[in-house]
């Protein structure tokens, strides 16, 4: 107000009615306040304030993996129409087509994780997808490109969960009646139901259903761990498969257990040195742990980076293709046989975990083969497709010299036009 006044509203050697005034409450309650304060100061030699800690809304960063797909596929349209991709126009398209809550902060810190960083083309920056995801991509996709060349059955696998409380979000109801309120739903989430299987273009793999009851500790991955996946992974899922097909699966840290796990700080100086002995080293007893762990580096180098689950399904003559991080849309069953599994569980969901577990095994079962051959061909019309469009990015993208930023930091101007 002072600003637009060019000048002070209050005399400024009133200092009382200036604090009064800016903060809005009464003269009255500032003087007792500041006599609060001068008493605490007598006594105790500081002023105490009785004020609560501010709390600060968190950033909405929270995207499912079905939305950082969407945002992924939403900045690399950019490159497809010759555009380049700026976090304000991201923003206003996640805002258009996913009603995204968050703003340009939020925005930046997905970005980031889900692999982008900013390059700079004539001292503007964008966003540009890291080198070492776009390879990932690649690799993946020429894999899947020669599997379906080659007519190899191919297997996709997913886990998910569904809440006691889980319903419909809408409902239809008769506004005539005095007593129709719609569907009462109990407060809370109630108990979780973990769900994992797998499936292929002729439908989900016979006898290959997981599902059981998470303990409620808030986190449902220390339940769905890796010796629960490795043990259905081995005992259900591959003697109900055809002979040499292809698994296709995330990178979840319970898929990806490694053979020869290497010491870390966290590991003993004994363990250390019983690796290093195994591998060939010969470390001595006066060595300290960081020597030790340096060996290690050197060590691990000629390391094979294995997979106990690749391990186990090699054996069986089966191999594992795993999915480029945030691109679930190459995935059928995470992609859509969950969501007709999910609605169909909500609208006939009684909110009674008792019943939960049979009404997810009707809902498994009526999703018929037909719908599985649709997702799969849906699947694999993407994958095509970004094989062709990563080509063109390729080429729009080379035809300009750009600079990478290791800074998450955006000019003031960058959104200038």
């Amino acid at each position: 107000m002072e600003k637009q006044n060019r000048g002070p509203i209050t005399n400024v050697a009133n200092a009382t009615l200036r604090t009064a005034e800016a903060t809005k409450v009464s003269k009255a309650t500032v003087e007792r306040i500041s006599k609060e304060a001068r008493e605490s100061q007598e006594l105790y030699g500081n002023p105490v304030f009785n004020l609560k800690k501010r709390k600060r809304s968190k950033p909405v960063t929270g995207l499912d993996d079905f939305d950082k797909c969407l945002l992924r596929r939403i900045i690399l349209q950019f490159y497809e129409r010759k555009e380049i991709p700026t976090i304000n126009k991201v923003l206003s398209e996640m805002r258009e087509r996913t009603g995204f809550k968050g703003g340009r902060e939020s925005l930046r810190k997905i970005v980031k994780e889900i692999g982008f960083q900013y390059a700079k083309l004539d001292g503007r920056k964008f966003l540009m997808e890291r080198y070492d995801v776009q390879c990932l991509r690649t690799r993946f996709l020429e894999k899947m490109q020669n599997v379906r060349e080659n007519g190899r059955n191919v297997i996709y696998l997913d886990e998910t969960w569904v809440n006691q409380n889980y319903t419909v979000g809408k409902c239809w109801k008769d506004n005539k009646c005095e007593n129709a309120s719609g569907i009462k739903v109990p407060s809370g989430k109630g108990g979780r139901l973990i769900i994992l299987h797998a499936g292929s273009a002729e439908g989900f793999i016979p006898n290959a259903e997981l599902t059981f009851t998470a303990k409620n500790d808030g986190d449902y991955h220390r339940q769905m761990n890796h010796e629960v996946f490795e043990e259905w992974f081995r005992c259900q899922l591959l003697p109900n498969i055809p002979p040499t097909s292809i698994i296709v699966m995330d990178n979840a840290p319970y898929h990806s257990r490694k053979v020869d796990r290497l010491p870390t700080m966290s590991s003993k100086k004994a363990v250390i040195t019983e690796w290093l002995i195994s591998k060939g080293a010969k470390p001595t007893e006066k060595m300290l742990k960081g020597q030790l762990l340096e060996m290690v580096k050197v060590y691990s180098v000629k390391i094979k980076n294995t997979y106990v689950v690749d391990k186990i399904a090699a054996e069986n003559g089966h191999e594992i293709i795993r999915l480029p991080p945030y691109h679930c849309q190459y995935n059928p069953i995470e992609q859509l046989i969950w969501g007709q599994v999910k609605s169909f569980i909500a609208k006939r969901n009684d909110f009674k975990m008792a019943n939960l577990s049979e009404l997810t095994k009707e809902a498994l079962d009526t999703v018929p083969p037909e719908n599985w051959e649709n997702a799969v061909r849906h699947a694999e019309q993407l994958q095509v497709e970004d094989a062709a469009k990563d080509i063109l990015i390729d080429k729009y993208i080379d035809s300009f010299i750009v600079s990478l930023d290791s800074s998450d930091e955006e000019s003031s101007d960058e959104e200038s036009s």
